[in-house]
């Protein structure tokens, strides 16, 4: 067989293995093709400059949008891939090696314009939402057995192991990662119940679109961050509960209608009852009616009834402060604009800047009641 017959078979064996692993990834996007700028930059998220130089690489992008369109299509792509005057072996093995994920990536321009369409449970359904709830759930249960064995009664009001390593305890404050475990323990089951059916109706909601990973985070930094405030208001006062964490995810929910906002009111106009009740003012409505009355009679009874109300406030509007700032830049921004990046980093310097004080108050403040060192 001579060389020429070779580099054919080849060739066609190439196009065929492309068409086979690529062509049902650039079909779940637009048939006008993929944006060249998102590309590149999940491409190089994926770590392609570790193997490619990032000037060769926009010259090999430039090359296969032949067109000049900004958009490279699945034939540019082949065309590209399968060129003699295109890549070397080892750019076609590197570009291969990051294509699929990056493509994977980049949202398609239907969902950009709609954000319902972005409402999946493929190929991973939530998973954080339902697996905390459950743990949270168990621990409650496990400290009820082991009150009731010690003649405590668990009610709907009381009942909290205060001898639990996992609870906040100002005395106790060097145990840091109290500050975060606190979540797990719930006092009566009125607490335990009205959390979870929050963080499971709110959470599931968020997770469906921006997935497990990003409110797994937004969660445990807004139980954080609500332990945190807690520190610097009430500071002979110990805390228990996921409301830092399911206020967290109400405020996340704000923070994804800002930087959605033109995206959840797709098509509201047009007299779709479920576009309306799911548009950006509508969501921000519900929400608001949520957290402002609520917030707003604690901080009235804090100040009012002092010696009886027990709220951790300030835990609340710690853990919805995070979720607002953090889920600028955390969340899926379906599409994302200049001065939302911007926001993004701003939000994120805010928040760490405020756990930065509370860890230095912490450690600096005087008027902690005495550590327990035992």
């Amino acid at each position: 067989m001579s060389g020429r017959r070779v580099e054919d078979v080849e060739m066609r064996a190439l196009r065929s293995d492309l068409r086979r692993n690529f062509k049902p990834i650039f079909d779940r996007h637009d048939p006008e093709g993929l944006p060249v700028r998102d590309l590149q930059r999940e491409m190089e998220d994926e770590g392609i400059t570790d193997r490619i130089p990032r000037e060769r690489l926009n010259e090999l992008l430039d090359m296969a949008d032949r067109d000049d369109n900004q958009l490279i299509t699945y034939d540019e792509f082949i065309n590209l891939m399968t060129s003699e005057q295109g890549l070397t072996k080892a750019e076609r093995s590197a570009f291969r090696s990051v294509l699929a994920i990056a493509i994977e990536n980049i949202v398609p321009k239907s969902m950009r314009e709609d954000f319902l369409a972005n409402y999946s449970c493929c190929p991973v359904p939530p998973l954080f939402i339902p697996l905390i709830t459950l743990t949270e759930v168990i621990v409650f249960a496990v400290y009820a057995v082991e009150l009731k064995e010690a003649g405590v009664a668990v009610t709907a009001t009381s009942g909290v192991p205060m001898y639990s390593p996992l609870v906040y305890r100002p005395t106790r404050r060097y145990e840091a990662w109290r500050f975060l475990t606190y979540m797990f323990i719930h006092q009566g089951y009125i607490h335990l119940i009205s959390n979870m059916l929050f963080q499971l109706l709110f959470g599931v909601m968020l997770e469906v679109v921006h997935k497990w990973w990003r409110i797994l985070i937004l969660y445990l930094l807004g139980v954080i961050a609500g332990s945190m405030a807690h520190s610097l208001t009430d500071h002979h006062v110990s805390l228990v509960g996921a409301s830092g964490g399911v206020y967290a995810l109400l405020g996340a929910h704000i923070a994804s209608v800002i930087v959605n906002w033109r995206e959840m009111n797709y098509k509201c106009c047009e007299g779709n009852i479920g576009r309306i009740l799911l548009s950006a003012p509508v969501r921000l409505m519900i929400i608001l009616v949520l957290v402002v009355p609520d917030t707003g009679l604690a901080i009235y009874r804090r100040i009012s009834e002092p010696d009886n109300f027990k709220v951790g406030v300030t835990a609340h509007i710690g853990g919805f402060g995070a979720g607002l700032l953090l889920g600028v830049p955390i969340l899926k921004n379906i599409s994302r604009l200049p001065w939302e990046t911007t926001l993004g980093w701003v939000t994120m310097a805010v928040y760490l800047a405020f756990v930065g004080f509370c860890v230095i108050f912490n450690g600096l403040y005087q008027g902690y009641p005495p550590t327990d060192w035992s």
